[in-house]
């Protein structure tokens, strides 16, 4: 995948966030931070607008006012549908950044490094086993079917643990 740059023209602004680009102008006026060279640093105009868009400037002079109730209901699904444009539009420039990753991708990996590290636990049993066993003077065989008994018994109980339960590792 292609890295997005960080800042883009008004006119590929406008087309990420779904408005016009003399809109993305009267937006500039409002306060949309435009860099020295004319273009928009994407990450900050996406927070701009999701902060700053206000739905009653939006359109204006544009069809007449409709009755109180169906302008009421208009508006408020026009002022949805910007707000989830805007939201699309900041995920995939995160998603372009490297700053989000795909659900499976993560469920892969984590299931992956769940199998190695049980496979790790169960390897140092096998190690471990005979030179505790030569350690305390106990029986290798009997040694090793304990430590793998417990060990194993350990890792169920780990398995069977909600994730929550787990902190969130900060």
């Amino acid at each position: 995948m292609t890295k997005l740059n960080a800042s883009e023209t008004k006119t590929a602004f406008a087309t990420r966030v779904g408005l016009t680009k003399g809109r993305i102008s009267q937006l500039v006026a409002d306060g949309l931070p435009v860099r020295p060279d004319g273009q928009i640093d994407v990450a900050e105009g996406l927070a701009w607008i999701e902060d700053n868009l206000d739905p009653s400037r939006r359109n204006k002079g544009g069809a007449p006012a409709a009755p109180a109730r169906v302008s009421t209901t208009l508006a408020e699904a026009k002022r949805l549908h910007e707000i989830v444009k805007v939201q699309r539009a900041k995920l995939a420039f995160e998603r372009e950044q490297g700053q989000l990753i795909e659900t499976v991708a993560a469920t892969r990996t984590v299931f992956a490094r769940a199998r190695a590290e049980r496979d790790a636990h169960m390897a140092w049993v096998q190690r471990t086993a005979p030179l505790l066993a030569a350690e305390v003077g106990a029986d290798p065989r009997a040694t090793f079917a304990a430590l793998d008994r417990m060990m194993r018994e350990h890792l169920e109980y780990l398995a069977d643990m909600p994730l929550g339960s787990f902190g969130d590792g900060a």
